[in-house]
């Protein structure tokens, strides 16, 4: 049996000599062109990150150097990350993105507090040209005990039911393991008021991480999810996991295991009611993968599709210490995403390193 996915295009997306950038999402526009966005610094979670705008006419060429930056957008407090970019109803573009309180240490391995942060939005009426000031989300949960940072996309569930999905994590100052959870915000007026909260996964003991859900919204209205689960307190993995909401992200389902062995995995959605994921291998060769399925857990391994092969540069020298997160803490490529385009194709994308210059590309592949 032939392999159904084919790669038909692939190529770069934009480097920084000097600097890394991260985190890589393409948006088609209503005219035919895309837009996307990343960000750029000196590490993954260097403090001066910022947001970059690139576009492209066809897909391959991307023209880049426009920042989302203003008098709203402070760089000099903030430390921004994982932009994702979508067009809503009314024309406009709306950007989701997670902005870190600018310290020395994002993330502190040793004691496992996350720096604290703010869910933004942030609003264009020009196709990308300029951005509005941050509109900042308030999550219903007491800031001494979490913090918390976007993870997915936003999700127009319909006219009037958005989602947007975070996950939860400890923050400076608490003195304790973390309570991690898959959770979101809901909209029911168009993203000007999100009062609405819903857990998408926990686990009560604390021993089952539900880590970068990525969500997805299935033709039959269905919102699915997937996890990088990982085990607390060890170097394990399990299989990535996957949950279903039928009622618009009332409620869910509780977490069942597939058959991919991976970290981060973007669930995309076809016509056909099949789903391509796209994720991180992280076993030797490691890599960036495309996987189908048409039950939703079961994918067909034999014939995926290695996207992009780490090589020797699959990690950005040695951790500190043998602590899980200070291992990712050095990871060299990662985030995987993509999206069904009206051609039928799917563009991906994902940043990863070469050469030691970290960087973002892309690759178009049939089904």
């Amino acid at each position: 049996m032939p392999n159904p996915l084919k790669v038909v295009g692939q190529g770069l997306l934009s480097y920084h000599p000097g600097r890394g950038a991260y985190m890589p999402t393409i948006t088609p526009l209503p005219d035919g062109t895309f837009i996307a966005a990343q960000h750029v610094g000196e590490g993954l979670g260097s403090p001066d990150n910022y947001i970059e705008i690139l576009r492209s006419k066809d897909g391959s060429t991307w023209e880049s150097g426009r920042t989302i930056h203003s008098s709203g957008h402070k760089i000099s407090e903030w430390s921004y990350r994982a932009p994702k970019i979508s067009v809503v109803p009314d024309g406009r573009l709306v950007m989701t993105a997670s902005r870190f309180e600018k310290i020395d240490n994002l993330f502190d391995p040793d004691t496992e507090e996350l720096a604290n942060c703010e869910m933004v939005l942030t609003w264009s009426s020009d196709g990308g040209i300029s951005w509005s000031d941050p509109q900042v989300l308030t999550v219903p949960l007491p800031p001494s005990r979490y913090t918390w940072n976007g993870a997915g996309s936003l999700e127009q569930l319909s006219p009037d039911r958005w989602m947007y999905p975070f996950e939860t994590w400890k923050p400076i100052g608490h003195v304790g393991i973390p309570d991690q959870k898959a959770a979101a915000l809901f909209s029911s007026d168009q993203g000007k008021t999100w009062e609405e909260y819903r857990v998408v996964a926990d686990d009560p003991t604390g021993k089952v991480l539900w880590w970068d859900q990525m969500n997805s919204l299935l033709p039959d209205g269905r919102v699915y999810t997937m996890f990088w689960t990982h085990l607390y307190g060890t170097q394990d993995d399990l299989n990535n996991h996957y949950a279903v909401s039928e009622n618009q992200g009332r409620t869910w389902s509780e977490p069942r295991p597939t058959n991919l062995r991976g970290q981060v995995c973007t669930p995309i959605p076809l016509a056909d009611g099949r789903v391509a994921a796209i994720y991180n291998y992280r076993h030797d060769p490691q890599g960036i993968h495309v996987a189908l399925t048409e039950d939703l857990e079961t994918f067909d391994v034999e014939n995926e599709v290695v996207v992009f092969d780490a090589g020797k540069e699959a990690t950005l020298g040695n951790p500190e210490t043998e602590n899980f997160l200070a291992t990712h803490m050095k990871i060299a490529f990662g985030k995987p995403g993509g999206t069904l385009l009206s051609d039928g194709t799917l563009m991906t994308y994902y940043w990863c390193t070469a050469g030691g210059v970290t960087h973002t590309r892309w690759v178009r592949l049939s089904v």
